[in-house]
């Protein structure tokens, strides 16, 4: 050959080798097909999935002291039910720099009655366990939007109390600033999720452990089993199971036959008698979690929703984990739920065990030797509502209902009139329990 046709040669493969390798990273970057679905992977680093920056624009919602968390999903695609998980990349922000790596999850939303309103809650999952603004490691985690608590507090002084109660587990929880797919949503809790772990319910997995709910909104498809023991309304109060997941029959018929002997029994109890609760019920954990609900007269822990136990074969029953307090503390838009006075929680089990002369010296005795504990989240308001002003301002521009009233909440002229009105209502509550024991 030539040395002329060699350099054409060469010049041919060389053009050969740059069109091959501009032919590939294009079918890389191609991560739509013609009809706009994604046929990425979840961890897709595409710039067609998702930003280069994660970093938000504030000019709007300026920077107020609490973490951000900036979530895009694949695609920027919206989040439109409670079961479908949309593959989601993460990154928390201060106030200039991250915070975090861009970490790879998926995000769906939750709730019941909160799905329906405008602020929404989601529910994250990591690939890997990730350590969240400090909390333990794990890969679920909960948004809550607490949009209908204007005081946007309610849930984390309630899991904060329950944990200086030294209840087994409570909820850790964070505040944070949410912004999905580049849009500001305002402040939410960033919380634990309810679960069988090592750093959450800390109870074995397996078919004899059981986490178990009261949740009369339960959906289809969810392990439901009922009780009518207690009832007069036919099929009885709806236990969802939790964990195990996917339990035979069999493993539900064990539940559902010990929660009705359960209930035999507290129908069987003798006003004013040591009837020996504590061999079916764990009495500790019951006047822990007793105690978190009807200080706060809780509307949804009257056994009707958001109400958990759990329980191993062979074991007692253990009341708890605590769980949504939006609608505590006053905040119901039913008058008659938010009244300081009356035993609120003395119904269902409750109303039983209090007729164990046992379980309610213990009642008595835990409040005495608890009351610095509940005076204290009366003292903690103040400071909490000081390293959220900023942030709530931001919250109530985006949400603007601080003035307005719906079916969800009522109105105030002001932040600070919202919280003022959940100190008043709580030196109330305390006044009036009190004054009964």
């Amino acid at each position: 050959m030539s040395r002329v046709g060699w350099k054409s040669h060469a010049a041919y493969m060389l053009f050969l080798c740059i069109a091959l390798a501009m032919a590939v990273l294009s079918a890389c970057d191609d991560s739509t097909s013609a009809n706009g679905s994604t046929t990425s992977s979840p961890n897709s680093a595409s710039k067609n999935a998702y930003p280069e920056s994660f970093k938000p624009n504030d000019k709007e919602y300026p920077y107020a002291n609490i973490p951000r968390i900036v979530i895009y999903t694949e695609n920027k695609q919206k989040i439109k039910d409670r079961e479908t998980e949309i593959p989601a990349k993460l990154q928390i922000w201060g106030k200039k720099e991250a915070e975090s790596e861009i970490l790879d999850l998926t995000i769906r939303g939750r709730g019941n009655s909160s799905w329906g309103m405008q602020k929404k809650c989601y529910k994250i999952e990591f690939d890997k366990k990730q350590s969240m603004l400090g909390m333990p490691k794990d890969k679920d985690w909960a948004l809550i939007a607490n949009y209908t608590d204007k005081s946007l507090m309610r849930n984390f002084i309630s899991y904060r109390l329950s944990a200086a109660l030294n209840a087994y587990y409570a909820p850790r929880c964070e505040f944070a600033e949410l912004y999905l797919n580049g849009e500001y949503l305002g402040v939410y809790l960033l919380t634990e999720t309810i679960k069988i772990g090592k750093n959450r319910v800390n109870i074995p997995e397996s078919e004899d452990s059981y986490l178990v709910e009261f949740d009369a909104k339960y959906r289809d498809g969810e392990q439901v089993f009922f009780s009518d023991v207690l009832t007069v309304n036919g099929t009885g109060k709806a236990f969802r199971v939790h964990e195990p997941k996917n339990a035979t029959k069999a493993v539900l018929d064990t539940i559902q036959s010990h929660v009705q002997n359960f209930e035999k029994y507290l129908k069987s109890i003798k006003t004013g008698k040591d009837n020996n609760v504590e061999e079916w019920i764990d009495l500790e954990e019951s006047i822990k979690h007793y105690w978190a609900q009807e200080f706060t007269r809780n509307p949804d822990a009257r056994f009707y929703t958001s109400v958990y136990f759990t329980w191993i074969k062979g074991e007692k029953i253990k009341m708890g984990p605590v769980w949504d307090f939006d609608l505590a503390f006053g905040n119901h838009i039913n008058e008659s739920f938010n009244g300081v006075d009356n035993w609120f929680l003395r119904v269902h089990w409750y109303k039983y065990l209090f007729n164990d002369s046992v379980h309610k010296e213990l009642a008595q005795k835990k409040w005495i030797e608890n009351q610095h504990i509940f005076k204290s989240v009366l003292d903690s308001i103040s400071d909490i509502s000081v390293k959220l002003n900023k942030a709530a301002q931001n919250n109530f521009k985006r949400w603007n209902i601080m003035k307005k009233s719906s079916e969800w909440y009522k109105p105030y002229e002001s932040y600070s009139e919202a919280v003022d009105d959940l100190k008043k209502w709580i030196k109330q509550r305390m006044r009036w329990i009190e004054s009964q024991e």
